[in-house]
């Protein structure tokens, strides 16, 4: 085989300097490497000394298997990254991410930039590492290269906002380099505000059952209102209004059993209704009439 010439050598050396040095990384929003190289992050082990290094064969997070190691990009090295959870990781509020702005320790050809979001139904309360399944199947945006390098830092700005979400999530972003098999991966954590979807209702199926005492309460409130015939026959009868109010602050015990709907029903059978009510006070008026005729 024919020896390479000095200049010959010298080209390939820089090839493939460029290669192995083509690395990079998202600092804002800051991304779980760029967080830990700053310190933001703890226990992150290496990948803190080397950020841009998150370089793997192309295919994540969809058409090669890495579930559950999107974010170390399958690289057991940075297995750290890999780890999942409310709290384990800072997050940036979604309200201030307009763009993704990238640092770049060597450019090289590039294909293009991918960027995905975790489904608005995905648990965010779960430790498991992020796994293909938990991200939308079309990226929220797509930035085109041609094969094209990247300048030393290079920022792409959201054409619309980010999708629509509630809690935590993540994203997962792409950057594909053109002439080597292999892709470039960064998460980044964020906050949208109030809680996550999934979650929520995981935690609603836990706590206790109050539809049944909402319904109860409807139910008493109308049945209240179905008693007075007219506003003008509750105001005629503020007594047993006030009786009533009475007869629960003297006993708080069986106030407190008027919370149920039967105690309510029983308490409404006991008590006179409007009309009898305004019966006994015609009665009252007319008896108290007749004895002054016959005192006159």
């Amino acid at each position: 085989m024919a020896s390479l010439s000095l200049f010959q050598l010298v080209a390939l050396v820089a090839f493939l300097f460029t290669l192995v040095d083509a690395h990079g990384y998202i600092n804002s929003p800051a991304s779980r490497s760029y967080m830990c190289k700053q310190g933001t992050a703890k226990n992150c082990g290496e990948i803190q000394y080397e950020p841009q290094s998150l370089e793997a064969l192309k295919g994540l997070p969809f058409a090669r298997g890495s579930d559950g190691k999107l974010c170390s990009a399958g690289l057991s090295q940075f297995a750290q990254l890999d780890r999942q959870g409310p709290g384990v990781w800072p997050t940036t509020k979604a309200s201030n991410v307009h763009s993704f702005s990238w640092t770049f320790t060597a450019m090289h050809a590039t294909t293009d930039f991918k960027y995905y979001i975790t489904k608005s139904s995905w648990d965010s309360s779960t430790s498991k590492g992020l796994s293909a399944s938990d991200f939308d199947a079309e990226p929220f945006l797509v930035v085109p290269m041609g094969g094209k390098p990247p300048a030393a830092s290079m920022t792409h700005d959201l054409s619309k906002s980010l999708p629509s979400r509630s809690g935590y999530h993540v994203v997962y972003a792409v950057w594909t380099v053109d002439n080597t098999v292999n892709a470039f991966y960064q998460c980044i954590d964020l906050d949208f505000g109030g809680g996550n979807s999934k979650a929520d209702a995981a935690a609603s199926s836990s706590a206790p059952n109050t539809s049944n005492a909402t319904s109860a309460s409807t139910n008493n409130t109308g049945a209240s209102s179905s008693s007075v015939s007219s506003p003008a026959a509750a105001a005629s009868s503020p007594s047993a209004n006030t009786g009533s109010s009475g007869a629960s602050a003297a006993n708080p015990k069986s106030h407190a059993v008027k919370g149920n709907a039967a105690g309510c029903r029983m308490k409404r059978k006991r008590a006179p209704s409007a009309s009898i009510l305004a019966a006994r006070g015609d009665y009252r008026r007319h008896r108290l009439q007749t004895q002054r005729e016959r005192q006159a």
